[in-house]
């Protein structure tokens, strides 16, 4: 594969001489297993039983593909970790990556159509997904490279398309800075959104405005330092890709914690945030921060009292967020495996599964949605070792 660069300005043109390559994935039987949590009679879905890690997609980045067929996750089952998907009409998994090749990593699936954006080494690939179910199923990838990160960058963030499929950003480190490229996916140009000198990730972009993202700001701590004379900190930060100029979302109090944040709808940006902790002891609410009016409000409340330990206190706190597409529900996940659903026009409190993760031990749920609302994506080690599942959200809720 060829790829040559050349810079102009600000933008960056790639020139991608490789054709695309297609191939025909390896299909594996069905393991999921189904259970009914005993709290809340809702229905759990397995989605793998392997004795391998698997686990999901970080929490805001789409694992769903387009009419949620097909939902894809990470694993180490062929002794390296690759994407696979699961598909939810026959239940059968799918090996997405050839073995041959270096394996992808960095997987997020687009809004339009059926398809997912990759990395590989150092460049961004799309992937073609065609699926048929009959007679047998079928799925067949076409690879087309798309950009490649300049030279001795090291890549940060995963992938983040906006809002009407345009543009693709990604972000990397060179020489002390950090970087955030845009891709614009009609033309195949790139062009920087910024250059920030200090360390940044969790590229997002919002659901509605295609020139709006956010990333957060890596700090020692996602914690404000308690001196007040400390330089002020902010986890999360708003860049318009037109205007190269970051803007914090806010400074954080001293002591206070902002973490976790994940677009949602109407201009709102779900986050974990308290502002009580000693030592690992800390509170954690499920906060919604509104764009239009920057207030911020509590539609999960988590809890603190002085005379508990770290273990008593995380039971009752909440540690990531995810608003559902429909805006009837943010779900919510905790240090112990449970998993809360919270009504938006409410804040009523519904616990739909628990579990899932003994404190202090096993992978984050990292829990995320489909794309209607319907379940809830998230891995659980409560069959031993890290599993991708699915929460069916009860219709009578």
């Amino acid at each position: 594969m060829k790829i040559t660069m050349l810079f102009i300005g600000c933008i960056l043109l790639h020139t991608v001489t490789a054709s695309s390559k297609t191939w025909e994935c390896r299909i594996l039987p069905p393991e999921h297993r189904t259970e009914i949590d005993a709290r809340s009679g809702a229905e759990i879905i397995f989605v793998t039983t392997h004795p391998a890690h698997d686990r999901n997609l970080y929490f805001h980045d789409r694992c769903f593909l387009q009419d949620d067929r097909m939902m894809l996750f990470i694993s180490d089952r062929y002794d390296r970790s690759e994407i696979m998907a699961y598909l939810l009409e026959t239940g059968e998994l799918v090996r997405l990556n050839r073995p041959q090749d270096a394996p992808a990593g960095r997987p997020l699936a687009s809004i339009a159509g059926d398809k997912l954006y990759v990395m590989r080494q150092d460049t961004v690939l799309q992937w073609q997904v065609s699926l048929s179910t009959h007679p047998r199923t079928r799925v067949r990838v076409s690879e087309t490279p798309l950009a490649v990160l300049p030279d001795s960058a090291v890549q940060v963030s995963g992938l983040a398309e906006n809002s009407d499929a345009s543009l693709l950003a990604f972000a990397y480190q060179k020489a002390g800075f950090h970087f955030i490229d845009v891709l614009d996916l009609s033309s195949g140009t790139v062009r920087n959104a910024a250059k920030l000198d200090y360390a940044m990730n969790h590229v997002q972009f919002h659901w509605t405005r295609p020139d709006l993202l956010s990333f957060s700001r890596t700090y020692a701590s996602d914690r404000a330092p308690m001196d007040a004379d400390e330089p002020l900190h902010a986890r999360f930060w708003f860049l318009n890709v037109n205007t190269h100029v970051p803007v914090p979302a806010f400074y954080q109090d001293p002591g206070e914690l902002a973490t976790h944040e994940c677009w949602w709808l109407h201009d709102q940006i779900t986050f974990i945030g308290g502002h009580n902790s000693d030592g690992n002891k800390e509170d954690g609410h499920v906060k919604v921060y509104d764009l239009k009016t920057g207030e911020i409000r509590i539609i999960g409340a988590g809890a603190w009292w002085q005379d508990g330990n770290a273990s008593q206190v995380a039971r009752v706190n909440w540690w990531h967020a995810a608003g559902s597409p429909d805006g009837r529900w943010v779900a919510a996940d905790n240090w112990h495996g449970v998993i809360a659903l919270f009504d938006a026009k409410t804040t009523a409190q519904r616990i739909l599964t628990t579990g899932h993760r003994i404190y202090g031990q096993g992978a984050h749920l990292h829990v995320g949605w489909d794309l209607k609302g319907e379940r809830v994506e998230f891995t659980s080690n409560k069959r031993g070792n890290p599993d991708v599942c699915i929460g069916l959200v009860p219709k009578e809720w």
